[in-house]
């Protein structure tokens, strides 16, 4: 990941300078890059350079910074730290954030048209896939379902529908991206595998929320500050727990039917089920 995170700073250091670029450079500082782990692990089991899909794993690191700008502003989630420091719109003011999400955004689709290490047939591919999971089919509808529903609305199958578009989402993309570059056409499978994984991610969260410190996820709890429908809505502690044990060896099986070396994914899973 050395290298990923060196061509991250190379990229956004390259850009001229203004009050954006700076809050380009210090929203993007201290994620866990796990969608782009994801990428790799899987570039890695079709036999394939990571360093192929670094710009489209810069661009989805992208997006879901920005998401995370937009999502933390006083109309959203009004959240105050992010990433163990304080959110962008505390630390370079609301109307910055607005603009650093809308460039982030925005500049995401360039690094995947100008990459020079995937063709353009895969190219159109990708951009479709994030136009389409980081939309209304995906994390925007989510995030629409999220801050419409609260925790004396929120059912099993609701909840599954936020999990599956807010968080599951990206990590479709993340899924689906290196599918694309290694010329695979099992869709289906490579988006139910980002569905699985947004799943337990999801529900990590909504546990983490309970049982760690604001020191230790880097994050208010605003969902339960605002009274927002989560896994914790409709279950115990201790119940989560078990669906996400679950969860785990039910992704476990399904990797062993992956049309590429799943082995390298497993490690990243096995940092997700360590975090």
């Amino acid at each position: 990941m050395n290298n990923f995170e060196q061509y991250i700073n190379d990229y956004l250091n390259s850009l001229k300078d203004n009050h954006i670029k700076d809050a380009m450079i210090y929203t993007m500082e201290g994620g866990k890059r796990f969608r782009p782990r994801i990428i790799f692990a899987i570039m890695k089991g079709f036999n394939l350079d990571e360093s192929l899909s670094y710009d489209c794993a810069l661009a989805l690191e992208e997006i879901q910074t920005y998401s995370l700008i937009h999502d933390d502003l006083p109309a959203m989630d009004n959240d105050d730290m992010r990433r163990g420091k304080p959110s962008c719109h505390k630390a370079f003011r609301e109307d910055i954030a607005i603009l650093t999400g809308d460039q982030l955004l925005t500049d995401s689709f360039g690094r995947i048209a100008s990459s020079k290490y995937i063709d353009s047939d895969a190219k159109v591919k990708i951009i479709e896939a994030f136009s389409k999971y980081a939309g209304l089919d995906g994390m925007i509808y989510g995030q629409l379902l999220d801050v419409t529903n609260t925790s004396e609305t929120i059912d099993p199958d609701k909840l599954f529908e936020i999990q599956d578009n807010k968080t599951g989402g990206l990590f479709k993309i993340a899924c689906l991206t290196p599918m694309y570059i290694a010329k695979n056409d099992e869709y289906d499978y490579f988006v139910k595998l980002g569905s699985l994984i947004g799943q337990i991610f999801q529900n990590q969260d909504d546990l983490f929320d309970l049982i760690k410190s604001e020191e230790e996820t880097g994050k208010n709890k605003s969902d339960i500050q605002n009274n927002k429908g989560t896994a914790l809505s409709i279950s115990t502690k201790e119940e989560l727990i078990k669906i996400i044990d679950d969860e785990f060896d039910y992704l476990y099986e399904y990797l062993e039917k992956a049309p590429f070396d799943s082995g390298y994914l497993k490690d990243v899973i096995n940092i997700l089920k360590g975090r």
